[in-house]
């Protein structure tokens, strides 16, 4: 009975070692910054697009029907405002829009004003996801 008890114990222990290096693994996957995890396609605004079509792409994007992206960081004090313009706002929500929506290729025309890149776009703290 002694030795059925201690292979029980033996057999709970080494049970409880894997479950726990296994939620330790999983966890430590997670922590990995977003760049750690970027895949290698972006989407971005094109040098073709205005002002007023990237200004309209970035109202969308923060809007009830585009889904209502956190676009706090390219407000002022965010991550991503700097460098502050247009174009830089526009990308980075056009970029979470595409993202999140499986990134094919019909999420990022934007009516003409996007394209997918493989060079990552993100600098500094302001990271542009890839999944």
């Amino acid at each position: 009975m002694v030795t059925k008890t201690k292979t029980m114990s033996l057999s709970l222990t080494l049970l409880l070692f894997i479950l726990v290096s296994t939620v330790s693994v999983t966890s430590t996957q997670r922590n990995l910054s977003p760049a750690a995890e970027n895949k290698g396609v972006w989407c971005v605004a094109n040098n073709k697009a205005t002002d007023e079509q990237l200004q309209a792409n970035i109202d969308w994007c923060c809007s009830y029907e585009g889904g209502f992206r956190d676009c706090t960081p390219i407000n002022p004090g965010g991550v991503c405002y700097e460098p502050n313009t247009l174009r830089d706002h526009a990308s980075y929500v056009m970029n979470l829009y595409y993202q999140n929506l499986g990134s094919t290729k019909d999420q990022c025309t934007f009516n003409g004003t996007g394209t997918q890149v493989r060079k990552d776009p993100s600098h500094g703290a302001c990271i542009f996801i890839s999944y």
